[in-house]
């Protein structure tokens, strides 16, 4: 019973073992650039994950930026007295979500960075940046890097 098992495993993690052949083709031996079918995990993970990114930073980072500043100020008691901010940040990113024409200009824009990736090779990842920054708090941390920048630099003279 354990040879069934092992035999089992070795086919499903050998590197010849693929479930379509159009994964495979293209330059790069990433698939076909041209081939704009989606994956179930592609339909259900990637792309709502782009319109979910997309909705909060273009879309209602005004009402993300409301919710965060009532949270700075509240802090703890947030929960109870920042209620009117979550649920109008929440009401615009559910109409975000649920809008088809969004859902499909966020698809277009997966289908044109897997294309690109699978024409070079070369994965263009995003750089992942908190929705809400305090611009005074961030002005903050920037000036003391640069001081302690400063001061390690002429830390020899």
């Amino acid at each position: 019973m354990s040879d069934n098992n092992t035999k089992h495993k070795e086919e499903v993690f050998s590197p010849d073992h693929v479930s379509a052949g159009r994964y495979r083709g293209g330059p790069h031996g990433l698939g076909d650039p041209n081939d704009k079918t989606l994956r179930k995990v592609e339909l259900e993970v990637s792309i709502p994950g782009i319109v979910r990114d997309r909705a909060h930073r273009e879309k209602c980072h005004y009402f993300i930026d409301e919710f965060g500043k009532c949270g700075e100020k509240h802090g703890f008691w947030a929960i109870v007295k920042c209620r009117k901010e979550v649920k109008a940040m929440n009401e615009c990113l559910a109409k975000w979500f649920n809008n088809e024409k969004f859902r499909e200009e966020c698809t277009q824009v997966y289908l044109d960075e897997r294309t690109q990736y699978r024409e070079t090779g070369v994965h263009t990842k995003q750089i992942k940046r908190p929705y809400y920054v305090n611009p005074q708090k961030e002005l903050e941390r920037i000036k003391k890097i640069r001081k302690e920048y400063e001061r390690l630099e002429h830390k020899d003279d």
